[in-house]
């Protein structure tokens, strides 16, 4: 009966290490569909993440601020920044990560805070 208490307990806690490790640059790579929330509004936004090491950029685009790319990003520990720049828009600084099987945060733009969330595109 002690080993298999001592087993269970290697099992559940190499399981737990194995859900605490954060998500790697590839688990960005590549292209989400998205919606961003701010002042009760929504707007389906497209983007595309590059990454080379921790360094990300690449492209972003919405209805609502036309195309942009993604400057000045960074993932490390999990955890994405970046500043999305448009030619007619104000730039939106931009942050998130993964939480509960989902990829979303928060950006601010125009003195507001918003949310976003996004699945990768099939």
């Amino acid at each position: 009966m002690l080993s298999k208490i001592f087993a269970l307990t290697i099992i559940l806690g190499l399981a737990a290490f194995t859900f605490a490790t954060p998500p790697t640059s590839d688990s960005i790579k590549g292209e989400w569909a998205g919606v961003f929330s701010i002042a009760g509004h929504t707007a389906d936004v497209t983007m595309k993440f590059d990454v080379d090491g921790s360094k990300v950029t690449g492209t972003v685009n919405s209805e609502h601020t036309g195309p942009g790319t993604i400057t000045d990003g960074k993932w490390e520990n999990g955890k994405l920044t970046c500043t999305l720049k448009f030619e007619k828009h104000e730039s939106i600084d931009f942050s998130g990560g993964f939480k509960d099987g989902k990829f979303g945060g928060e950006f601010k733009t125009e003195g507001m805070t918003g949310t976003w969330t996004a699945e990768r595109k099939k």
